[in-house]
């Protein structure tokens, strides 16, 4: 399966388990963003399980926009959504402003990929086979199990904190990472926070005051 939009702007290709938006590098950004938004919206309609991918074809983008982009898209299509393949452009003014955090809550399902610009939050548990990647922190109210990538631009100051997390679990916060091997021993009233240091990932228990 695959469609064009009347422009060019956007090209949809289709197969069992997602639709890729193929976003031409050149087209003015407001015409983009208006096709894409517009036919990603009736592809959902007609196929809304599958996931939704975006290729912005290595465009320059400041934060603010992919912030905008990543929300509207949402409320069309819901959680199942990636936007990927695209520069970050350095803004003038400084960090991007706050968005609020992208909430999810339910458990993740398994083969799932969560991609955004925003903190996340879990209510509930991230799957062996499930993924997480952020450009900011994530809290997992829950086990983690599967990936969770916080910090994906290389944010230092990004964490990742959960309830449990399970031998085999891949955590990242920024440029470190790491696959546990063995799970911290469960705690009661305890939780747990990874960070990045001098390019290491340090997993520490803190005590739920």
């Amino acid at each position: 399966m695959a469609s064009t939009s009347p422009t060019n702007t956007v090209v949809f290709k289709g197969n069992q388990t997602e639709i890729l938006a193929l976003v031409n590098p050149k087209a003015k950004w407001k015409e983009a963003e208006r096709v894409l938004l517009i036919q990603a919206t009736a592809q959902h309609q007609i196929l809304p399980q599958l996931k939704l991918n975006v290729d912005l074809q290595n465009r320059a983008c400041g934060l603010k926009t992919l912030a905008k982009l990543e929300k509207d898209l949402r409320k069309a299509v819901g959680d199942n959504l990636a936007i990927g393949n695209y520069r970050v452009r350095e803004s003038k003014k400084g960090a991007a402003p706050s968005e609020s955090a992208l909430i999810i809550a339910r458990d993740l399902t398994t083969g799932e990929i969560i991609q955004t610009t925003r903190d996340v939050v879990v209510m509930g548990s991230v799957p062996e086979g499930s993924r997480i990647e952020t450009m900011r922190s994530c809290f997992v109210f829950g086990a983690i199990r599967g990936a969770v990538l916080a910090g994906t631009r290389g944010t230092q100051s990004a964490v990742i904190a959960c309830l449990e997390v399970a031998g085999g679990a891949s955590l990242s916060v920024g440029d470190a990472s790491a696959v546990l091997h063995l799970a911290p021993a469960g705690m009661r009233g305890h939780y747990y926070v990874a960070s990045a240091a001098q390019g290491r990932l340090n997993v520490e228990t803190r005590f739920l005051k």
